[in-house]
């Protein structure tokens, strides 16, 4: 969420965060913040930074990348990288028509940067929309190395599509591209933020407990096609990027893990 981003702009790097942020979102935040998990805006902020430090590391070491984002949703990535490369965003229709829009308007008054970003709609639970877009990518990105990104998606898609996902990427992504995403292992299941995030969100927006997907580190660090070249966790992220200390407890804490995989 842009709120959590825009409220520790020093840790988590964004700085157009605030441009999405409305009187609606600052009041769902105020809420979350309440009633289920009032350090959002740390593990946010840092998840932000640790996508954005691989995209920069990855362009650095790849000067003719491309940068595909799966559920793009409304975030900077594009903007926020000094070393301009091709940037691909996915999501539904209505999201990137507005995102376009609004993107166009902040452009023209100075408020963000020109940048080469191309939008593809795809519904991922569809079949036939996976396949018009596995065509897509490989003509956009024609054989050049690759980052995928798949931020805040993989524990809301169904199984079989998340594995339809990944073996579309193994199919379009050249040797030593990257495929990078956030995920929560099994555990996460029981544990007492994420029973009240769960609550939440069904209460919001009828998402049901049992629609959740976990992974496991062992199936991550197995997907095929890739090896696992970096596996790390919100509270090393936090270690890392901030000399705070406030997810050290890991009762208080909404476990996510986040992985970074290499093709092979």
């Amino acid at each position: 969420m842009n709120e959590s981003r825009a409220r520790r702009v020093e840790l988590s790097r964004d700085r157009y965060s605030h441009l999405w942020v409305s009187d609606s979102t600052r009041r769902l935040w105020e809420d979350f913040s309440r009633e289920v998990y009032p350090l959002d805006e740390i593990e946010l902020g840092a998840r932000n930074r640790f996508f954005l430090e691989r995209l920069e590391a990855f362009i650095e070491a790849n000067h003719d990348a491309v940068f595909v984002n799966f559920g793009a949703g409304f975030t900077s990535y594009p903007f926020l990288t000094e070393r301009r490369c091709r940037c691909i965003e996915i999501d539904y229709e209505h999201v990137l028509a507005f995102k376009r829009e609004k993107t166009t308007e902040w452009r023209r008054e100075g408020l963000l940067p020109e940048r080469d970003v191309e939008f593809l709609a795809a519904d991922l639970r569809s079949e036939a929309e996976r396949r018009k877009l596995r065509e897509e990518l490989d003509a956009e990105i024609g054989g050049r190395p690759s980052l995928f990104m798949m931020e805040g998606i993989t524990y809301y898609l169904d199984p079989a599509v998340l594995n339809a996902i990944f073996e579309m990427s193994k199919g379009v992504q050249s040797r030593g591209s990257h495929l990078t995403f956030d995920f929560w292992t099994p555990e996460s299941e029981t544990h007492p933020v994420f029973i009240r995030f769960s609550d939440f969100f069904e209460r919001r927006f009828g998402h049901q407990r049992t629609d959740y997907n976990f992974l496991d580190v062992d199936f991550v660090g197995s997907l095929s096609g890739y090896e696992l070249v970096e596996l790390t966790d919100i509270q090393r992220l936090e270690r890392s990027y901030s000399n705070t200390r406030l997810l050290s407890d890991y009762r208080k804490i909404l476990p996510e893990s986040y992985a970074v995989l290499r093709r092979v």
